[in-house]
């Protein structure tokens, strides 16, 4: 699949919105009934306002993956939005650290590579940035995205753990 990596802005967080509903869909689908997962307005609200929060103040980084269309239009496929952290008392992790947010790939081009390229994208980035460590959480039943991030080096470090208090 020929895949078209740009950096994003700002402006470019309304046309993330289907991708993100998407993934939304995605956690909703692979951890069944287990943990509560937000309806679709209410997360892109919070989501969107997160994003343009971060990249307003220069504390995240927005990558946008397309793919030329028959049409000969672009049609956006995928997008990772990584903040940039400063490391914490306990981990040497350098002045800062990229936490990559929000890795999103559509239905149509998952297994295509697009994850893996917007990663390698970021990385370059990070380094050239001077950051020597980065992260990436991921919804323990979500096996696929697990897989992925194992291959491109990513390891268990700190687990978090979740439950009701109800129960």
């Amino acid at each position: 699949m020929d895949v078209e990596i740009t950096a994003g802005t700002v402006d470019d967080v309304a046309d993330l919105e289907p991708l993100w509903l998407a993934m939304l869909d995605h956690h909703r689908e692979v951890t069944g009934e287990r943990w509560p997962v937000r309806g679709p307005g209410e997360s892109w609200a919070l989501c969107s306002e997160q994003y343009r929060t971060w990249l307003g103040e220069g504390a995240a980084l927005l990558f946008l993956a397309h793919r030329a269309t028959p049409a000969g239009t672009r049609e956006l496929i995928g997008y990772l939005l990584c903040q940039l952290l400063p490391s914490g008392p306990t981990f040497d992790l350098g002045p800062s650290h990229g936490e990559v947010h929000s890795l999103v790939v559509s239905d149509r081009a998952r297994g295509g590579g697009v994850g893996s390229a917007l990663l390698q994208t970021c990385k370059r980035e990070l380094r050239a940035r001077g950051v020597t460590h980065w992260s990436i959480g991921v919804v323990e039943a979500n096996r696929d995205a697990v897989r992925l991030y194992e291959r491109l080096g990513f390891a268990p470090w700190v687990q978090h753990m979740l439950a009701p208090l109800d129960e």
